[in-house]
């Protein structure tokens, strides 16, 4: 099964009406992925780890009302000593109007590219997630809110919503933009909604045409200053953060094709870094400025070279470039070890469609000192 297929087949699962006389209206499943990366100049850096372990919950109270979840642990370990996380990804109530017509409310993925709604290891080639969906659009990004989907008969398929956005005033990773002003709904300030809209086509079979818009005011009325006025003072400033991303798939006899370009603004960027450099000064401190642009695309092919059963061995390649500070405020430099182009050539072997072995050698064209091989091994059910 092709990995267009494999991802259609995970949506009907979750909005399908069951069968009379299921023996279950709850359903249970989940992934996870261990990765390990050697460096090329650096070997004190190398690193293996059990990347996640997620599982998934969810239950059909009705012919149309469902209920999904997603939850997820990274890392292995989660305490206050350690790096790991737990995390609710998604928890969300959905609403079947008609067959391909839903309304979802509460906490669920944004319809961005191709690896944000659908992240699990087999579906995507590579061991870590491509750089341009986790700096350019945040990996995995989801928000607060409500959203309506459909699908015609003829292949065209729209999401739009209303939801909670980011917040600038935790701005504090460069090379990740939206990352870390990405709010999770956790206690998420929510004096600005976010709007989005996302259209695929999908009419031809094997063949993915879309994009996806997201725009929303991200200083939030200067909520966090309002409630620790040790923060930066982001009064009278907008700071609205637009993210938007265009995206095509051809997949055909074993052929797999993908192209994606995704760019974000963030509004009154000179304000708000004269904000933070003032702040700076009189406060001795070092907090980082947001950029006024940052962007990049990528392009990658792979093929399935061979294949018995389930089985299959399909090797790839991809070529990346990004910036996540291609425009800084007049006065503000960018920082080069934040841009690079990368080439990621490797393989993924499955012993069955959800079971996957990988190994791939990422080479860094600006910052050779990333240079890194990495295994993996990955699952899903």
């Amino acid at each position: 099964m092709d990995t267009q297929a494999q991802e259609l087949q995970k949506l009907e699962t979750q909005n399908a009406t069951p069968a009379p006389g299921a023996a279950s209206d709850t359903t249970f499943g989940g992934y996870g992925e261990i990765a390990y990366n050697s460096y090329r100049t650096d070997t004190s850096r190398n690193q293996a780890d059990l990347k996640r372990f997620v599982i998934f919950l969810g239950h059909r109270f009705s012919d149309r009302w469902s209920f999904n979840s997603e939850v997820e642990w990274e890392h292995a370990v989660t305490s206050e000593d350690d790096q790991g996380e737990s995390e609710i990804e998604q928890a969300y109530l959905n609403y079947q109007f008609a067959p391909g017509v839903n309304m979802k409310t509460g906490l669920f993925l944004m319809p961005f590219g191709f690896l944000n709604e659908s992240h699990e290891p087999p579906v995507f080639y590579g061991v870590e997630r491509n750089d341009v969906e986790t700096r350019i659009i945040p990996s995995t990004w989801r928000e607060g809110g409500v959203s309506f989907d459909g699908i015609t008969g003829f292949g065209l398929e729209a999401n739009v919503g209303l939801t909670t956005g980011f917040d600038i005033a935790k701005f504090d990773d460069p090379s990740h933009p939206l990352a870390s002003v990405h709010q999770e709904l956790q206690l998420a300030k929510a004096h600005d909604p976010s709007y989005y809209g996302a259209l695929n086509y999908r009419g031809v079979p094997g063949f993915t045409l879309g994009g996806a818009i997201f725009s929303g005011n991200a200083t939030q009325d200067n909520a966090d200053f309002k409630a620790d006025n040790t923060n930066p003072d982001f009064m009278d400033l907008n700071g609205r953060v637009t993210l938007w991303e265009t995206h095509t798939r051809w997949q055909k006899s074993g052929l797999d094709l993908q192209a994606l370009y995704a760019e974000g603004t963030i509004g009154d960027a000179a304000r708000i870094d004269q904000t933070l450099a003032d702040y700076n000064t009189a406060n001795a401190a070092d907090r980082a400025f947001v950029p006024e642009r940052f962007n990049g695309w990528l392009l990658q092919a792979g093929y399935v070279v061979w294949q018995r059963g389930d089985m299959s061995l399909a090797p790839f390649v991809r070529y990346e470039r990004f910036n996540t500070q291609d425009k800084m405020p007049d006065g503000i430099a960018a920082d080069p070890t934040n841009a690079d182009r990368v080439t990621t050539f490797g393989f993924s072997f499955k012993p069955l469609t959800q079971i996957v072995f990988k190994a791939d050698y990422q080479s860094y064209h600006d910052n050779v000192s990333n240079d890194r091989l990495n295994l993996g091994m990955g699952y899903m059910f």
